[in-house]
């Protein structure tokens, strides 16, 4: 329908989804966060705004990204199995 302001609505309302809900893991609110990112790219790049608010969001969760990036790249080094990788991720 090309109606990207009522798009853009629709996606804040789904970040506000995935910030408040209670995830079976961090792990996997993390991965809700990430496909929203993904999926938000086709709604700013045609919103008008879009390049601006899309700057806010990626900030907004590069901590959070980050934060698994360091976590996962502490256990690499160690001799962890992949299981035991997860398990600290999802703790």
């Amino acid at each position: 329908m090309q109606n990207w302001d009522i798009a853009l609505e629709e996606l804040n309302r789904l970040k506000e989804i995935i910030n408040s809900k209670s995830f079976s893991s961090p792990l996997n609110q993390v991965q809700s966060r990430i496909w929203l990112m993904h999926w938000s790219l086709f709604i700013f790049f045609n919103h008008d705004n879009g390049r601006t608010q899309i700057i806010d969001l990626f900030n907004q969760d590069k901590e959070e990204v980050d934060e698994l990036c360091r976590t996962l790249e502490e256990k690499e080094d160690s001799s962890c199995t992949a299981s035991d990788q997860f398990s600290c991720i999802t703790i």
